[in-house]
């Protein structure tokens, strides 16, 4: 079940980042594509009517905008958004797995932040 809790704090600073996503095709759907609304060096915010279930984890690809960097993590829903108010209906995915090189070139692109 979809819930609208957000998390107490974040641990990374967010910026407004619009990119594709690549979600892999374990779920049997095939590739599922989704653009982010933000992201930071510890997640993202990725726009979406389908949503997944609280701490299900994700296998992720993206390119960094300006950039052929391809950046693959496996990520964790810490929190799903109901979109109404001007806000999209979306999920927010933590980086649980991403590799020293990349996490750094994501740092990098954001301008350091961390």
């Amino acid at each position: 079940m979809a819930s609208d809790a957000r998390p107490k704090q974040r641990s990374s600073p967010r910026r407004a980042v619009s990119t594709e996503f690549r979600l892999g095709e374990e779920w049997g759907v095939g590739e599922i594509v989704l653009d982010s609304a933000d992201l930071s060096a510890g997640g993202v915010f990725l726009k979406a009517d389908l949503l997944f279930e609280p701490e299900e984890e994700i296998e992720l690809q993206f390119t960094l905008p300006a950039s052929e960097r391809v950046i693959r993590a496996l990520g964790r829903v810490v929190r799903t958004q109901h979109g109404g108010e001007g806000r999209p209906s979306g999920m927010g995915i933590q980086f649980v797995r991403l590799d020293e090189a990349d996490r750094k070139a994501l740092t990098e692109f954001l301008g350091g932040a961390e």
